[in-house]
């Protein structure tokens, strides 16, 4: 080596051959999400950024700094929403003024912001740990994860990655602040930052406790001390429930009153209670659980999944409560006999406070959304990283199989990730695979029979019917749907045998006690 090349700064103390592998784990990165480019407008594409005319003036950008997040909706009777996100609105008109109705560039937006997230994952690991090894398996681990596809390959999951970045941001400036200073150049770096977090997207509101976690656990301070580095972060999230407040009012300010979902509305499905504190607590172990599958396991992950709520005690939420105690306790156990503890018990304070807001279960469209995992998924695959490098280090043999496992775990990630991609081609595939993951959501069902019956497919919307009602043969809404179908078709004999099929159903339930 020259002396030259020797006196030469290395970018993140990086050696030659780890920068060659960070940049081929963003070249896997991108490889993996660069067939998403092929893909269109899905689910609510359209109505966020296509046909929101009113977001795309900067008049329309500064209304959603005083307004909820989908005040385009219903201008005149705000709020329309129970979401306060001026930054991903923001998001939509600027790059709608710049890139206008091309989806392709829209996504190719979305995976250089998903290669941002990915540095900052390696860069994050690499301050907490020490190590680049794991800073570069915990890259490759978050770049790879199915969980994250959702918010990569959507157009309109923009609020997540941008959270994320600015929390995952934050925590580098504030790790690398100059210490002795009363107002370090790192911190302020680090509230702006988190000012635009918490501007992105409400998940960030609990930031500080990460701060604060951070200071304890890693640096080694007392809870006081730890707790004075979190208060101006604890200030920022306070201003920003102001401003979430003066934006929603006070009957918004956690959820919008309920209504009946449109699928009831429309006829598709009997009226649904609303949500109550019981359901709450019977469905929360239940999605938790699956969160932790969609977060793990390969596979899982997906567009839609199929969990309803839990309206009275049932088996399911105690196997569920069980089997969570379970993990835990291993988990804890694992974590506290090891020298590594107090980041393992980081990890898992980044990975809980960064999820638990998501855990209001009333205030969301679905109760298993993988886009909300972004932010924890970094949590997780620190410490997938953590324990790979260590337990490959701990004997001479381990290495190969640690290594060879890892290659296989992170090889089955990948497949996950581009099977599911494909499901947000365009509207017809999200919904037909959202109805066979999740064949109990009457609102997938009823939006896949109306674009097969605008693209003309009538058969095709025959055939989703008749599949719906072979799983559910006593649902009188369904075997009206599908008399409709038969109806618009013409097929008088079907329509005569769905009439008797019916009146026998509706004896039966007069019948029933």
């Amino acid at each position: 080596m020259s002396a030259s090349e020797q006196s030469a700064p290395r970018w993140w103390n990086l050696e030659p051959r780890e920068a060659g592998i960070l940049g081929g784990i963003l070249i896997a990165t991108a490889v993996l999400y660069l067939p998403s480019v092929r893909n269109g407008w899905v689910y609510d594409d359209p109505l966020q950024i296509v046909n929101n005319d009113l977001l795309h003036t900067w008049a329309g950008i500064g209304k959603s700094f005083i307004y909820d997040s989908w005040w385009f909706l219903y201008p005149d009777n705000l709020p329309a929403s129970a979401y306060y996100r001026p930054l991903q609105a923001t998001w939509f008109g600027l790059n709608y003024m710049i890139l206008g109705n091309h989806p392709a560039a829209w996504h190719l937006e979305k995976i250089v912001v998903e290669l941002i997230a990915v540095i900052l994952s390696f860069r994050l690991a690499q301050l907490l740990t020490r190590s680049t090894a794991i800073g570069l398996l915990t890259a490759a681990i978050f770049g790879l994860l199915p969980a994250n596809v959702e918010a990569v390959v959507w157009a309109s999951a923009i609020g997540e990655p941008l959270s994320a970045i600015f929390e995952m941001g934050a925590l580098c400036c504030l790790i690398n602040r100059a210490p002795g200073q009363k107002w370090p150049r790192g911190l302020v770096f680090a509230l702006v930052l988190y000012a635009g977090a918490l501007l992105s997207h409400e998940t960030a509101v609990l930031f500080w406790l990460i701060v604060g976690a951070y200071a304890f656990l890693i640096e080694a301070k007392r809870l006081g001390e730890s707790m004075r580095l979190a208060a101006p972060f604890l200030m920022l999230a306070i201003a920003y429930l102001v401003a979430r407040l003066n934006a929603l009012g006070p009957i918004a300010y956690f959820a919008l009153p309920f209504h009946q979902p449109t699928f009831v509305l429309l006829g598709w499905a009997r009226p649904v209670p609303p949500p109550s504190l019981l359901g709450l607590i019977l469905t929360a172990p239940v999605a938790l659980l699956g969160y932790l599958g969609v977060l793990m396991v390969p596979g899982v992950a997906g567009p839609a999944h199929n969990l309803n709520w839990i309206d009275s005690v049932a088996p399911i939420t105690f196997i569920s409560a069980g089997i969570l105690a379970v993990l835990a306790g291993f988990a804890l156990a694992a974590a506290w006999r090891s020298s590594y503890r107090n980041l393992y018990l980081f990890c898992a304070a980044w990975s809980l406070i960064t999820f638990g807001p998501s855990m209001k279960l009333d205030a969301i469209a679905a109760l298993i959304a993988d886009r909300v995992l972004y932010a924890p998924s970094f949590g997780f695959s620190l410490a997938l990283a953590m324990a790979a490098v260590h337990l490959a280090a701990s004997r001479p043999r381990a290495r190969t199989a640690v290594a060879g496992a890892m290659a296989i775990l992170l090889a089955a990630y990948a497949v996950s990730a581009v099977r599911i991609e494909h499901y947000w081609h365009d509207d017809l595939t999200f919904y037909t695979a959202c109805v066979a993951r999740a064949p109990d959501d009457r609102e997938f069902l009823r939006k896949q029979v109306e674009i097969l019956n605008e693209q003309s497919d009538l058969t095709g919307a025959m055939n989703a019917l008749q599949h719906a009602v072979s799983l559910d043969p006593d649902n009188l809404y369904l075997h009206q749907r599908l008399l409709d179908q038969y109806v618009l078709m013409q097929r008088g004999a079907d329509v005569q045998a769905e009439v008797v099929r019916m009146h026998a159903l509706s004896e039966k339930e007069r019948a029933s006690p």
